[in-house]
């Protein structure tokens, strides 16, 4: 055959070939692209997987830690129920007084019940605890109506919210369906947004007075101060629940379970005054009124009326723990407050009369 007749064939065979080049081009192109979008998306569901295993292991080191923590403050009250147990058997005590200072170990002292910090060392964390006797305390539902008033207008309320205050919680605790000129009975209570009845009878436990027409949360548990220094000292607010209690014998205050608090505002004693009698108390309790005008000249000239709302070393069986857990590797913080009876009659040795998981 002559050349002439095969240069279309030859011109055809090169376009193929450039067509199949092409093709094959556009095809790597196109699985690139396919791979690159499929490490994309694996790319993203390994991060999310990452991200919900990281979100895992945090949640269960929580877990573990918020478990850790309760279990430490569990145990520091454990330990304040024996402290207690033991400060009330005589066996004890009398073992204790035959005691010198230089036998007495850490682990032996008697612990008191008046409201100062005692620190126990765990391996995941710290427990902070502090006991308060309830005989430091007023009763609120046997104080009287001039006591009352007393104490409320010690808290630097104003006039009308201080009547109010007084006169809803003798009507709480107050048979009958008759109110005080500022108080509140069932038409009060029934008409607010969840209406509820008047008590019109003793408080079962403290936080009742939450109920009661006037009393603000901040009011009860009281507000610490935002500043430093004197002047944010002086911005703290005390709560009611420092002051009353339903488990106290009345209006007498034990000197040596009352806390500061109770000192400034039920007995009116200035605060520096106040302070001295916790540092005095430290060394040794306060046997009776000359021991505490000896060792604390100050209240010589306060005394008066105070006299017959102080008494010494009581014997009520009530105390509230406050137990706070701090961990060891981080902010976290888990706390329980009990309040409970030693009672020998029970077979532990006492009675849990209140157990509350946060503080």
């Amino acid at each position: 055959m002559s050349p002439k007749f095969e240069i279309p064939n030859l011109r055809s065979a090169l376009c193929n070939s450039r067509l199949r080049r092409g093709l094959s081009g556009q095809a790597k192109g196109v699985a690139l692209i396919i791979v690159l979008w499929i490490v994309t998306i694996l790319s993203v569901i390994v991060l999310e997987f990452c991200f919900a295993m990281r979100t895992e292991i945090n949640i269960t080191k929580n877990f573990r830690e918020e478990i850790q923590l309760y279990a430490i403050a569990e145990g520091g009250v454990q330990r304040a129920i024996a402290e207690m147990i033991y400060k009330s058997d005589p066996k004890i005590g009398q073992m204790r007084k035959a005691l010198t200072g230089e036998e007495i170990t850490p682990d032996q002292k008697e612990w008191a019940a008046d409201g100062r910090p005692y620190s126990l060392t765990f391996d995941q964390g710290v427990d902070e605890l502090r006991i308060m006797s309830e005989a430091g305390k007023v009763n609120i539902n046997t104080v009287s109506e001039n006591t009352l008033r007393k104490i409320i207008n010690q808290l630097g309320l104003k006039e009308v919210t201080r009547d109010i205050i007084v006169d809803s919680i003798l009507d709480w605790r107050d048979p009958g369906e008759l109110h005080r000129v500022n108080g509140a009975k069932n038409d009060y209570y029934q008409s607010l947004e969840e209406p509820y009845n008047c008590k019109s009878g003793n408080l079962d436990a403290i936080e009742e007075l939450l109920l009661v027409r006037g009393v603000t949360p901040e009011l009860f548990y009281g507000r610490k101060a935002i500043g430093k220094g004197d002047e944010g000292a002086k911005a703290d607010q005390i709560g009611l629940k420092d002051i009353f209690s339903i488990f106290s014998p009345g209006e007498q205050i034990d000197i040596n379970s009352a806390t500061l608090p109770v000192l400034e505002i039920v007995l009116a004693i200035p605060k520096e005054i106040s302070e001295r009698i916790l540092k005095a108390r430290e060394e040794k309790i306060f046997e009776g009124q000359q021991d505490l005008l000896q060792r604390v000249p100050d209240l010589v000239s306060l005394m008066g009326e105070r006299t017959g709302l102080i008494t010494y070393q009581s014997t009520i069986p009530y105390y509230t723990i406050e137990s706070r857990a701090k961990s060891k590797e981080g902010p976290s913080v888990r706390g329980l407050k009990v309040i409970f009876k030693v009672d020998p009659a029970e077979k532990m040795g006492y009675k849990i009369i209140q157990w509350v998981d946060a503080l």
